[in-house]
């Protein structure tokens, strides 16, 4: 896993995060909170040599990812104050907010789907617990429901397009996570902007943080899906309450590339991305857009809310061509995959599907840019990178299909 070091056989080496018992001569790791890690700081007399000291484990090695593996010889008091202040540093970069989500609670809108529980986990992987998620849907009764209510989700039965069914919708709820407005269906739904309407009207006063999952695309992207995610922001940016709104734009999810009309392809070796060998496009991860939605909402609540706050925010955690992304399916089903730019395709969807030869001329001439580097900055480990991606789904798994990614007794409580 990353940040963790390669052990030697004869003396292992302490990993990052973990300080050995005995102060960290020998011992099984132990986890320090950061009361005990400020604590042994505090109680740590440095030597009068600690300089010297401090140079001669300078020259130590670093391993290929860039972590230090010290050994145990030179892990002296002032190294191990170095350690306890870079444990601390890491634990509150990847879990700073989790103590205070403790008394957050999150409306999570169009996530009853597949791509949806996916961002449900993302919510999860950054501290939230079961009874925090209001999960909003017009169906209570659904199997899939039933399952989520007895692990603990808090089910709220509401629809988009009946105004009075979302009377007080968000109360108790300080941040609302918005996956969609609308089915994610082969035909547009029209209705994506009136059900953001609806919602954005009878959204209680408690949500002062709402995240968005829309579309990346430049002014003129000309695809009537993005200019719709466009003005679902709208909406939501013209919220009368004072409201810290995030839309989050991303380009492609990688979970599409499970869905029915891909996978099988790609499992006999063909990857028929309609795009030019060198064009290279952005991807994310849906559980990553959770852990980013399930971020802000905790950073955001914090700060006080006397005037709107509105980000678009372009994500993305990988930018590959098709080439480059064909060789990453071999890898993970262990059989060749080759790219194939289908122009088939490409013919066929202009003349008789527009919506998605609107999407394919999308991917073959957009100049929107994301920063990914920017993004991985601010939001350290939370980004999936690609070939991470098809490990976590078990790609190589033929027997695996879509609805594997959705099933609730699958989501990591």
């Amino acid at each position: 896993m990353t940040g963790t070091t390669k052990t030697g056989a004869s003396q292992p080496s302490p990993r990052p995060g973990r300080i050995m018992e005995g102060g960290g001569l020998k011992g099984k790791p132990a986890n320090l909170s950061l009361g005990q890690a400020g604590r042994a700081i505090d109680a740590i007399k440095c030597p009068k040599g600690w300089l010297q000291e401090g140079r001669r484990a300078g020259r130590r090695r670093a391993n290929g990812n860039g972590i230090i593996a010290i050994p145990v010889s030179q892990f002296t008091p002032f190294l191990f104050s170095i350690v306890c202040v870079w444990f601390m540093a890491l634990q509150t970069c990847c879990h700073g907010h989790s103590i205070r989500k403790n008394n957050i609670n999150v409306l999570v809108v169009g996530a009853t789907g597949t791509t949806g529980l996916r961002a449900i986990q993302g919510l999860l992987d950054v501290g939230y617990k079961p009874h925090q998620l209001h999960i909003l849907t017009r169906n209570p009764s659904r199997s899939k429901m039933r399952q989520m209510e007895k692990l603990g989700f808090r089910i709220v039965k509401a629809d988009l397009q009946c105004p009075s069914s979302l009377r007080n919708v968000g109360k108790d709820c300080t941040g609302c996570y918005i996956h969609a407005t609308g089915g994610d269906n082969k035909e547009i739904d029209t209705t994506e902007v009136s059900s953001a309407r609806n919602l954005c009207k009878a959204l209680h006063d408690d949500v002062s943080v709402i995240v968005y999952n829309s579309a990346a695309g430049a002014k003129d992207h000309g695809v009537h899906r993005i200019q719709q995610k466009h003005d679902v922001e709208g909406v939501l940016t013209n919220r009368k309450r004072q409201t810290h709104v995030t839309c989050l734009r991303a380009n492609i999810f990688m979970e599409e590339l499970w869905k029915v009309y891909t996978r099988p392809q790609i499992l006999k070796g063909c990857y028929p991305l309609p795009i030019n060998w060198w064009r290279k496009i952005y991807l994310t991860s849906v559980r990553d857009m959770g852990r980013l939605a399930g971020t802000i909402i905790a950073r955001e609540s914090n700060d006080e809310v006397d005037t709107k706050r509105i980000r678009i925010l372009n994500v993305a955690s990988d930018r590959m061509s098709g080439p480059q992304i064909a060789r990453a399916f071999g890898k993970a089903q262990g059989s060749r995959c080759r790219h194939v730019n289908n122009r088939e395709l490409t013919k066929m969807a202009k003349e008789s599907f527009p919506d998605l030869y609107e999407q394919i001329r999308f991917l073959r001439n957009s100049r929107e840019i994301t920063g990914i580097a920017a993004v991985k900055k601010e939001f350290p480990g939370l980004m999936t990178p690609f070939a991470d991606f098809l490990r976590e789904t078990r790609w190589g798994d033929f027997e695996r299909t879509f609805s594997d990614l959705s099933k609730p007794e699958t989501l990591e409580l």
